[in-house]
């Protein structure tokens, strides 16, 4: 019988992103693991390379960012927001967030992305004139969904922001969903990318 090596730890660059965004404030590795549906093992491997590159600190409360986590946050924020919670779309969880001065996008590739990262479905909306709105055809969310347009004028919008709202089976898949297109639309600082690595 041959020595055997256990599963090697799996995350990808979009559960880094909610690591980082979830240690704002004291999180424990159990939490972390339970929010993002992720196996202990992957969650301590990731954890490890953060404290490593100095971006995270540990005490009895659990992680949190360093000086230099929160300047890397707060540059990965002026990309696009943490996700938040806006209820469920459909009957399953929904999460939003929001991507400030995008490049040019097509909708329908974006919606595709967030299936294609285990969405059940996405929608992706623009800022115009103060108001959120389908890009295709400039329709105010409002008109079909005013709850949710409701929860989504919370979030600090400004002229040009995309909206990307997400749901699925899970709260966790929901979240790593949005935070995938907006990692598709905007690029990473390096430190994040080399995480995954």
């Amino acid at each position: 019988m041959g020595w055997k090596r256990g599963a090697y730890p799996e995350f990808t660059i979009e559960d880094a992103v909610a690591v980082l965004f979830l240690l704002k404030s004291p999180v424990g590795r159990k939490t972390i693991s339970e929010l993002l549906d992720l196996g202990e093992g992957s969650v301590r491997t990731l954890l490890r390379k953060l404290s490593r590159q100095g971006l995270i600190e540990s005490s009895q409360r659990g992680h949190v960012l360093s000086e230099k986590g929160k300047v890397l946050v707060e540059k990965l924020s002026k990309s696009f927001s943490e996700v938040h919670a806006v209820g469920k779309v459909e009957g399953f969880p929904a999460y939003a967030l929001v991507v400030k001065r995008p490049p040019e996008f097509k909708s329908i590739e974006l919606r595709d992305e967030a299936i294609r990262f285990f969405a059940k479905g996405a929608m992706i909306l623009v800022v115009k004139n103060g108001e959120v709105v389908f890009p295709e055809d400039e329709r105010p969310l409002k008109d079909t969904m005013p709850e949710l347009a409701e929860r989504l004028s919370s979030l600090g919008l400004e002229g040009g922001d995309v909206v990307v709202v997400t749901w699925a089976e899970s709260p966790a898949d929901a979240m790593k969903s949005a935070y995938h297109v907006a990692v598709f639309l905007r690029d990473v600082p390096e430190e994040i990318k080399s995480l995954v690595r």
